[in-house]
């Protein structure tokens, strides 16, 4: 018959006690590592929303409440901002609410930017200018404008 000390009979509760200390460090550390985990998330989560704030001004952008990096919150042109500003005084509504879909640079062949009538007396002459397709109230509009937005006329 084998005799047991007593150091032989506790070798298998110190190994089942050193399991459950390694168990309690893993556990430890999964706690550990959820918690910073949330805590990135949440600073993220708050450098996003406060970076999405926008400011616009209808006057100096094409657009009001345009998405952060937009196109539509770039500066225009003064005979772009010239053309929102006659469509907003012609169709009565906040310069705000209409978006400029596209500003092509044009060369008018004559001062009345190409759209001059049978009655009207036009200077032949180059005149540079922007062709200026805008959107409001569910309808496209197109205005032909000069350089520095001193003259402005909607084609029919």
């Amino acid at each position: 018959m084998i005799k047991l000390n007593s150091r032989d009979r506790c070798k298998p509760l110190h190994l089942l006690d050193m399991m459950f200390k390694c168990y309690a460090i893993i556990y430890n550390m999964k706690k550990t590592s959820i918690i910073i985990l949330i805590i990135v998330l949440v600073a993220l989560g708050a450098t996003y929303a406060t970076s999405n704030k926008t400011v616009n001004n209808p006057s100096t952008n094409s657009a009001e409440n345009a998405p952060e990096g937009s196109i539509h919150n770039l500066p225009v042109p003064a005979g772009v901002s010239a053309a929102r500003k006659q469509l907003a005084e012609d169709i009565k509504i906040d310069e705000g609410k209409i978006l400029v879909m596209t500003a092509f640079e044009k060369e008018w062949s004559d001062s009345c930017l190409g759209l001059g009538g049978p009655a009207e007396s036009c200077l032949m002459a180059i005149t540079p200018g922007y062709e200026v397709t805008m959107q409001a109230e569910g309808k496209t509009y197109i205005y032909h404008t000069n350089t520095d937005g001193t003259a402005v006329r909607l084609q029919n």
